[in-house]
């Protein structure tokens, strides 16, 4: 009224602005809730989307449906923030539904992956009604992690949860969020080992097995095309290296072309490197993350690499070789070992690499694929090129050191091509030696001017090849390298490399193309004035002679050897020499020749330390007993010899011993020993798949079973003998047919 006092403004409760009003008082906002239907008790007032809804969304959904809630502060027009809040949900709810979206393609729509989140962001305790999670408060400014994380533990403590923490990025990011009450469990999935991380279990999730594989792709695209292809799919989920993903991936392909035949598709992944890149996939184009190609997955622990990591981990995809180790990586990538060393393990904890034996590194084949392609992006033809090289420089330097070692003495170790690299370890086992033979392949067709240094590594193999028997494996790369020596016109190459593969023939039983190969190479070494290796040679020469019975040319070529080593001074093969023709003079009968050459082999092995030369002359010591007739002598000197090559990692030497023994118990008249030592002879031959030792040792097998009485068994050994030795066209080949014979005579 005019005049009258102005009106005092009401009061308020302490905390609340002027001017609000409490819920259910009147208002605005309150007159819109009593107008709203009240919802029936037992029927949902709306579709929601499934999941936990977050806080403040459920106090406002309880405060539209009229329930009880603790106390909200009302705003000026209503309860506080709650328009903010309900556009906050149905801008939230558009966006998580693709046919809600606005402005958006249905795609584009899908849920990404969600970026990694520190710890800070992903601390929420109990304690909510009935169990819900009560979100730890906002960190104050200032406040550090750790207090933070103390609050985290705290309101852990005491209440049984299991907590799970998906895709870990490291140890750093974990450990916050550990409790410290034992009434909790953490169950932790991460693509990293996480090895900082305690651990009261851990559980390694390795590849499919080959018949789980197989289920899988059936499940995918129909038991039907599985059974009607059979060896085609084993072949598919073999090529996916039994990766979950890589099976899913192309089953899913498959699945939607049913017309496709598995071989077709095999013919398809094997045309793409990596098999499955980017777009190959079941995902929709354009679709990124995981989901969309084994590529990407890759790509997660990829981009977590520095510079370094990343290199070496293309670098390590270059050779040809399923493992590397430590001293072989390092000089791949032209690193210190312990540098190397760092950058491995970082890579094999990201699940980026294997190791399957310390300081032994591989990849998995799709991811080896990977690293290829990557290689071939960031690195130059010359940055690989120049990786492989430091790797043969490297393979060499270690076999020289395995060479000197294996045979003292040998001048040969002083004539090889010098090397940057400082010798390791080597191991003589097949994965070795293949790995060399692979990178020295690969390596010359990169460079093949460096052929003089790719024909020195396959030299200095020579001891690791006669106590792995791997011969056969030699012939294709010492072929290859023979035909660039030749392309080169370098004849030191070609001489030595042709020894090689001469060698490799003869152990191997083909005396016409060893003689051939030997020839050739005897020319060159003699052309180049590489005298040392051309000592080699002639041995090998008449080894090929002694095989072919061809007594004398054989005597005339050790001889030749025994001069030329002497002229040259290369005493280890003048030793060698004279070892090897015991053999050969006892054929001519030249029994105190023979003996003398024993003595002298084993007198200068012993000397020099020589192992191999040792348990040789022991060898041929016992072929002259035999032959002598002192059989017992005999049996002892092999066994002493055997005894040796097999301390000394010799097999071949172990087959010889066994053979002869086996020859000198039949000398001895006990068919029954001679029996039971050729079936022990006869296993060390298949172990070494050396043909010509294998069908010796069933002529000799046959003939003691045939003196014991076992006619039948004799028959069948002997029929294997004969096929073998008229296959390799030894001369033992009429004995063994005269044998059988005698035991298809009425007699008999």
């Amino acid at each position: 009224m005019p005049g009258a006092p102005p009106e005092r403004p009401a009061a308020h409760a302490p905390g609340r602005r002027p001017g609000t009003r409490r819920p259910g008082t009147g208002g605005a906002d309150d007159t819109a809730r009593r107008r709203g239907p009240r919802p029936h008790p037992d029927r949902p007032t709306a579709l929601t989307r499934p999941g936990p809804t977050p806080l403040c969304s459920r106090r406002l959904h309880r405060a539209r449906r009229g329930g009880t809630g603790p106390a909200r502060r009302p705003g000026p027009d209503g309860p506080r923030d709650g328009g903010r809040l309900r556009r906050r949900r149905d801008r939230r709810h558009r966006q998580d539904h693709p046919r809600r979206a606005r402005g958006r393609t249905a795609q584009e729509a899908l849920p990404r992956r969600p970026a990694v989140r520190e710890p800070a962001r992903c601390t929420r305790g109990p304690g909510g009604p009935r169990g819900r999670p009560r979100r730890i408060p906002a960190r104050p400014r200032g406040e550090e992690p750790r207090e933070r994380a103390a609050l985290y533990r705290t309101r852990l403590a005491g209440k049984r949860i299991l907590l799970v923490l998906d895709d870990a990025r490291d140890a750093a990011q974990i450990e916050p969020l550990l409790p410290g009450s034992p009434t909790c469990a953490v169950l932790v999935t991460s693509r990293s080992t996480l090895s900082g991380l305690p651990a009261a279990r851990r559980l390694r999730l390795d590849v499919l097995p080959a018949a789980e594989a197989l289920a899988l792709l059936g499940r995918i695209v129909g038991e039907e095309r599985i059974a009607a292809e059979p060896a085609e799919a084993a072949a598919l989920v073999e090529r996916c290296g039994g990766l979950p993903l890589a099976v899913r991936i192309a089953g899913s392909r498959l699945g939607t072309r049913p017309a496709w035949k598995l071989a077709d598709f095999l013919r398809l992944l094997d045309g793409r490197r990596p098999a499955f890149g980017p777009g190959f996939g079941p995902a929709l184009p354009g679709r990124d993350g995981p989901e969309g190609s084994v590529e990407a997955c890759f790509r997660l622990g990829y981009d977590l690499l520095d510079a370094g990591q990343a290199r070496l981990f293309r670098l390590m995809a270059v050779p040809r070789t399923p493992t590397l180790d430590l001293a072989s990586a390092a000089a791949l990538a032209g690193l210190d070992p312990a540098e190397a060393e760092r950058h491995l393990e970082r890579l094999t904890a990201l699940g980026l690499l294997e190791s399957p034996a310390p300081l032994t590194y591989r990849f998995h084949d799709l991811l080896g694929e990977f690293a290829a392609a990557r290689s071939e992006e960031r690195d130059s033809p010359g940055d690989r090129t120049a990786a492989l090289l430091r790797l043969a420089d490297h393979m060499l330097a270690c076999a020289r050191e395995a060479y000197a070692a294996e045979r003292p003495g040998h001048p040969l170790v002083g004539l090889l091509t010098p090397t940057t690299a400082r010798g390791a370890s080597f191991e003589a086992g097949p994965p070795h030696i293949e790995a060399v033979l692979a990178v020295a392949v690969q390596s010359l067709e990169a460079r093949p001017s460096a052929v003089g240094l790719i024909a020195d590594t396959l030299l200095a193999l020579d001891p690791a090849l006669d106590g792995s028997f791997l011969w056969a494996a030699l012939l294709a790369p010492a072929r290859r390298v023979l035909r660039t020596a030749e392309e080169q016109e370098d004849l030191r190459a070609a001489g030595r490399t042709g020894f090689l593969l001469g060698s490799a023939l003869t152990r191997l039983g083909r005396f016409d193309e060893a003689e051939a190969a030997l020839h050739d190479a005897e020319r060159a070494a003699a052309a180049a004035a590489d005298e040392v290796v051309r000592t080699e040679i002639l041995i090998c020469r008449a080894v090929a002679r002694q095989g072919r019975a061809d007594w004398t040319a054989a005597d005339a070529l050790y001889r030749e050897a025994i001069a030329a080593g002497t002229a040259c001074g290369n005493a280890w093969g003048a030793t060698n020499a004279r070892s090897n023709s015991v053999s050969t003079l006892l054929r001519l009968r030249r029994y105190e020749e023979a003996a003398e050459a024993c003595r002298l082999s084993l007198t200068a092995a012993r000397e020099g330390g020589d192992r191999y030369g040792e348990a040789h002359a022991l060898y041929s010591l016992g072929i002259v007993a035999r032959q002598g007739g002192r059989a017992a002598e005999a049996i002892a000197r092999h066994r002493e010899s055997a005894e040796l090559g097999v301390r000394g990692g010799y097999p071949a030497l172990e087959v010889m011993n066994l053979i002869s023994e086996t020859a000198a118990h039949l000398a001895a008249g006990h068919p029954r020993e001679a029996a039971e030592c050729g079936e022990r002879a006869l296993a060390a031959t298949e172990r070494l798949g050396w043909r010509a030792a294998q069908a010796r040792t069933l002529r000799l097998l046959g003939t003691a079973l045939a003196e014991y009485g076992d006619h039948a068994r004799a028959r069948t050994r002997l029929t294997q003998a004969l096929a073998h030795l008229e296959a390799l066209a030894l001369p033992e080949a009429a004995e063994a047919s005269a044998v059988l014979a005698s035991l298809a005579s009425p007699g008999h």
